[in-house]
């Protein structure tokens, strides 16, 4: 799958831990953050989110999980109450 992300779309996929040099690392770190916001402790786990956990996007709002569906997560931002899905970040866990 990481060569076809990069053949067909120009992805490059690059799981940290195969990247031993800590200046590679670290400057790819700094690009994904900079793109997708800082990983959290609840960010870096596999499973579906839960509801309670709080979600920090490295953009200076946070928002907690309320509800949780199959197909659907809706999260609340701290700031103003305001709802949302997920989706509408495009964002989820594999």
């Amino acid at each position: 799958m990481r060569a076809a992300a990069w053949h067909k779309q120009g992805i490059v996929v690059v799981p940290l831990d195969e990247i031993y040099d800590d200046w590679d690392r670290t400057f790819l770190t700094g690009i994904a953050t900079k793109l997708y916001g800082a990983r959290t402790v609840a960010s870096r786990k596999s499973t579906p989110w839960a509801e309670g956990e709080v979600i920090d996007r490295g953009d200076g709002e946070t928002w907690t999980v309320v509800a949780t569906t199959g197909k659907s997560i809706t999260v609340q931002r701290e700031r103003d109450g305001a709802l949302a899905t997920l989706g509408q970040f495009g964002e989820g866990r594999s």
